[in-house]
């Protein structure tokens, strides 16, 4: 099965070979808006004294930008227009309510506009726009595309559909077949507020690993991150801390790809919990033992 996919310099993807019609409407219009956001941030990106793309702190350490604004007004504004009925959970509160469910649709789809701010503030590449659909609160779509990643100026452009499958660039992905945590390269991230009381930092959860694994990459994007596990290139990935905005649509993706998404013990899921552990089934058997959640091992 192969989809053409314009983060790899194809047409439109193959949206008849999703039977459902709802969704393949979906489907369609949300390739559209990401990559018209992807745009927008790239020409930011690219131009960030002219574009003046000063940060602002939404803690000690947490950056928005009037692009990471830009852009979600964009992409809620465009789907609620066709998909008036859908639900938002966004990141920013442009034109929804910020982190927050703001409807009851059957379908819901939760964004973060710009995933990676930093990365983007300071010149790094790794940052994406990262859109999920949830339907009855289950992810059955996820779209990551990351402008500035790629060849040849076209950037990267992962699509997720669980059940059905997920590609890269047009090309079908799926998780590592590793099962020796040994041989295992594998990413994590830090949480923006690892100095508050009671927060796992993450530290000793990265120490255990770092003495087995082969490596561990940190990037600072988890949309990006999660697509990357589900393309194969992180054996499995693990982070603290995030919000349902920074990991729909990577579920989305890791489970299309064949992989699993678990919580690290919270009981609460990968989705909400604030913690998550995806990959190749066996190798999350060997790593999970070495995980501790955010309510354990914490700061004093």
């Amino acid at each position: 099965m192969t989809v053409s996919d314009p983060g790899g310099g194809g047409g439109p993807l193959r949206s008849d070979l999703v039977a459902d019609p709802d969704l393949r409407a979906r489907l369609r219009r949300a390739e559209a808006v990401c990559l018209e956001a992807g745009d927008l941030l790239l020409s930011d990106f690219e131009n960030r004294e002219a574009a003046q793309v000063d940060p602002e702190y939404k803690g000690r350490r947490e950056l928005v930008t009037a692009s990471d604004r830009a852009s979600e007004e964009r992409i809620v504004e465009s789907l609620r227009r066709e998909f008036p009925e859908d639900a938002f959970l966004a990141e920013e509160g442009v034109a929804s309510e910020a982190g927050e469910i703001d409807g009851e649709g059957r379908y819901c789809w939760v964004l973060d506009p710009l995933d990676g701010t930093t990365n983007f503030v300071h010149g790094h590449p790794h940052w994406a726009v990262s859109l999920g659909l949830l339907e009855e609160g289950r992810p059955v779509l996820g779209l990551v595309h990351a402008p500035a990643l790629g060849r040849g100026g076209k950037g990267e452009f992962w699509v997720g559909i669980p059940g059905l499958g997920a590609w890269r660039g047009g090309r079908p992905i799926r998780v590592s077949r590793c099962t020796d945590l040994e041989k295992a390269v594998v990413a994590t991230g830090f949480s923006y507020d690892r100095n508050e009381s009671g927060v796992n930092p993450n530290l000793g959860n990265f120490e255990r690993m770092f003495w087995i694994v082969r490596g561990i990459r940190r990037c600072g994007s988890a949309a990006i991150d999660l697509a990357m596990t589900a393309s194969g290139i992180y054996d499995l990935f693990w982070e603290l801390h995030l919000r349902p905005y920074d990991v729909a649509a990577g579920i989305a993706l890791v489970l299309a790809a064949g992989g699993e998404v678990r919580d690290l013990g919270s009981g609460d899921g990968a989705l909400f919990g604030g913690e998550i552990l995806a990959g190749s089934s066996p190798l999350l058997e060997r790593a999970a033992p070495l995980l501790k959640g955010r309510a354990e091992e914490r700061n004093p």
